[in-house]
C-alpha cells in the first residue's frame, strides 16, 4: 500500500485535567475517502484540529503530506464584513489563481454544489446555514485540494445537496485525490467510504478497508459503530 496521506501515533491531548485524546494512532491513505467515527466527545474533532495545526497537541506526532490540503468545519465562519465575491477574490489571490481564471473556476463549483451565483454578491454571513456550508465548499474547490478535510460534511444540507456533495467527494477520489471526513450520518457515509476509522473515549478502537471487512459490516456501518461503541 502506498505511503499515508495523513500518519497519526501517540497523539495525546489535555483540555485542562480532561484527556481528549489518549494515545490516538491511525493513518489515511490517498486516493481514498476514510470515514472518521465516534460518538459525542469521542475526540474527532479534537483529532482533526491536531491535524490541521489549530491545536498542539500534548504528546505525539502527526504527518501530513499533502501538496494542498482543504479544511471543511462542521460550522463554516467568515469574516462578517465581506462578501462572497470578496473572500473568493482574496483566496485566489492567497493561492495564486489569476483574475481571468477565478469566474470559471467559481462558476464551475457552484453548478456543482447547487449554490445560486447570485449569493455571493451578499456577506457570507447573512446567507443561511445551509449556503454557508455550501460556500465553505465553494472556498476549498477553487484551490482543487489533493486532500479535502471535513467535520460533518453533510450538516445542515438539504437531500439534493447531500447528494451533490457525496458525487464531489468520489470525484476528488477519481481524480486521485484524498477526503477524509467526520460525520454522524452513517446512512451518506457508508455510499462512499473506502475505510472506517472508529474511535472512542480518544482511542481508536477499530480501523479498516472496507475489502477487509465482513459482508456484514461491510453492508451495515451502523451495526459496526454499534458494535464499537458499547
Amino acid at each position: 500500500m502506498r505511503e499515508p496521506i495523513i500518519e497519526v501515533e501517540g497523539l495525546i491531548k489535555h483540555y485542562g485535567q480532561v484527556q481528549a485524546l489518549a494515545g490516538v494512532d491511525f493513518a489515511v491513505y490517498p486516493g481514498r475517502i476514510t470515514v472518521f467515527m465516534g460518538e459525542n466527545g469521542a475526540g474527532k474533532t479534537t483529532a482533526l484540529k491536531c491535524i490541521l495545526g489549530f491545536l498542539r497537541p500534548d504528546g505525539g506526532r502527526v504527518r501530513v503530506r499533502a501538496e494542498q490540503a482543504g479544511y471543511i468545519p462542521e460550522h463554516p465562519a467568515s469574516f462578517s464584513w465581506l462578501t462572497g465575491r470578496e473572500v473568493l477574490s482574496l483566496a485566489g489571490r492567497a493561492y495564486g489563481i489569476g483574475e481571468k481564471r477565478l469566474p470559471g473556476l467559481v462558476s464551475s463549483a457552484a453548478a456543482k454544489l447547487n449554490l445560486d451565483e447570485g449569493l455571493l454578491s451578499r456577506r457570507v454571513q447573512t446567507l443561511s446555514q445551509g449556503n454557508q456550508k455550501k460556500f465553505s465548499y465553494l472556498q476549498n474547490l477553487i484551490i482543487s485540494p489533493d486532500l479535502l478535510i471535513v467535520d460533518e460534511p453533510f450538516s445542515a444540507l438539504d437531500p439534493v445537496s447531500i447528494k451533490g456533495v457525496r458525487d464531489l467527494f468520489l470525484e476528488i477520489k477519481d481524480r486521485g485525490g484524498t477526503v477524509f471526513l467526520s460525520s454522524h450520518l452513517l446512512s451518506e457515509a457508508e455510499k462512499i467510504m473506502d475505510d472506517v476509522i472508529i474511535i472512542k473515549k480518544g482511542r481508536v478502537c477499530f480501523q479498516s478497508a472496507l475489502e477487509d471487512s465482513s459482508e456484514s459490516r461491510r453492508s451495515d456501518l451502523e451495526s459496526l459503530f454499534m458494535f464499537f461503541a458499547k
